[in-house]
């Protein structure tokens, strides 16, 4: 028979919930990292709902960053889209004929030194990627160093005050 005074058993409820609670916190952490990371309030600076004018295309591309961050599996995904599809388009008559035209394109030179700021380089080229390496090698930087005890904390502390802003 059963100790009276053992706790029950765990179900598989329990575990299920559990790792429900662990995915919820890894979020929560990821969404706050990303917001602590790429949009920091300095004193002074405009809240993101009173962006001006002049500041309009900085917020935009913080957000586009911040998305590629906290979403890199789906980045991922349509990064190797679109060079697959620009690929099998270059190789047609009218796609080797822009490919032609656009290959000493200052536009094109801004937009790739463009893209891999935002992108911070994390996104690979390989159809077959589905979590890019350089992204999981930059969270295993961060979890390994030193100050990461002081970073969930000011992590914890940012997400209680409901605030991006300073340290």
């Amino acid at each position: 028979m059963a100790d009276p005074g053992a706790p029950p058993a765990a179900s598989l409820f329990d575990a299920m919930r559990l790792q429900a609670l662990v995915a919820e916190e890894l979020h929560r952490i990821q969404a706050l990292l990303g917001e602590r990371l790429l949009m920091p309030a300095k004193p002074g600076e405009p809240a993101p709902t009173e962006v001006s004018r002049e500041n309009e295309p900085i917020e935009l591309l913080r957000r586009l960053q911040s998305l590629l961050l906290q979403h890199p599996l789906a980045a991922q995904a349509a990064f190797s889209a679109l060079i697959a599809e620009g690929r099998r388009f270059a190789a047609t008559p009218e796609g080797a004929v822009w490919k032609e035209a656009l290959a000493n394109s200052e536009l094109v030179r801004n937009g790739r030194l463009l893209w891999d700021v935002l992108s911070l380089n994390l996104l690979e080229e390989e159809p077959s990627t589905v979590v890019p390496s350089s992204y999981v090698e930059a969270l295993f930087q961060v979890a390994s160093s030193s100050g990461l005890e002081t970073l969930m904390r000011r992590l914890r502390d940012a997400g209680a005050e409901g605030t991006h802003g300073g340290p």
